[in-house]
């Protein structure tokens, strides 16, 4: 449709150039006019025939329908003649070619699936492949196989810093440890919180070589609630219960005490460490 405008429309139209449109109105026919827009101004109008001046490149003009009439009541619509505007620049030599008329098409031969057949490129990937559970769960099993590794080091390590690096005596060297306790100056000038410090640390002593608790950070409470997980520690806490009551009270409330107290506790202690480190 394009083709056939361009081959009636009329060749000498130039942007910005005057050139004189003619609706062919009827004698004795009033008519509308014709108002300037973006693509061309009116300069004049005389019996349906105007001046424009044609404002787009390369294009043909969309001048509109008019209507026209007489003083019978007949009516005419006058289409409008074909304005081709060439493409010619103002004050410039610049002539812009246009495309070939009639248009040449290289459309291949085949119905429209066949295009969108060549355009399909899911057809020739096929399906999407599958989650790929195998690697991820062996990833998975390695990492965790890896951190299970590291975790068993750090604790094995912090055990080792925390594993008593002198010798445990055991029996009567032992019970002899503890009863040395007896002639330290501590015991002498009733120095009690002090003293009790020293048996807090030989008690520790025994339940580490005993029990293998060697975190020296736990409280006695926390100590008496692990002893308390097992038969043997059962026994035990039987057997220490009031020597742990008395360090506590010496150590973290100043109790106060005699020797002749203090020396029971002490003797209590070389029994239970001469019992429990064999």
């Amino acid at each position: 449709m394009f083709c056939m405008l361009l081959l009636l429309a009329v060749s000498d139209a130039s942007p910005g150039v005057p050139v004189t449109v003619d609706y062919s109105v009827p004698e004795g026919y009033l008519y509308q006019e014709l108002e300037s827009c973006d693509m061309f101004s009116v300069l004049e109008s005389d019996s349906g025939v105007f001046e424009i001046v044609p404002l787009s490149f390369a294009d043909t003009l969309p001048l509109p329908i008019l209507t026209a009439w007489n003083d019978t009541g007949d009516t005419l619509l006058l289409n409008p003649p074909h304005i081709a505007v060439g493409g010619w620049f103002p004050d410039s030599l610049m002539f812009p070619s246009l495309p070939p008329f009639p248009c040449y098409m290289n459309i291949p031969p085949g119905l429209p699936e066949d295009y969108a057949r060549n355009m399909s490129f899911w057809l020739v990937w096929g399906t999407p492949p599958g989650f790929p559970w195998l690697p991820v769960i062996a990833g998975v099993v390695i990492v965790a196989a890896a951190v299970l590794i590291l975790l068993k080091r750090k604790h094995k390590a912090q055990d080792e810093e925390l594993r008593p690096e002198v010798h445990i005596p055991r029996g009567k060297a032992a019970e002899k440890e503890a009863l040395d306790l007896l002639e330290t100056e501590n015991f002498i000038h009733g120095h009690w919180a002090e003293l009790y410090t020293e048996v807090d640390a030989q008690y520790r002593t025994t339940v580490a070589g005993r029990f293998g608790i060697v975190n020296r950070a736990l409280t006695l409470g926390q100590i008496s609630r692990t002893l308390a997980s097992t038969g043997d520690g059962r026994k035990f806490l039987e057997k220490s219960a009031p020597l742990v009551r008395e360090t506590t009270l010496q150590r973290f409330a100043d109790w106060g005490s005699s020797r002749e107290r203090a020396a029971g506790f002490i003797r209590k202690l070389a029994e239970i460490r001469r019992e429990w480190s064999r």
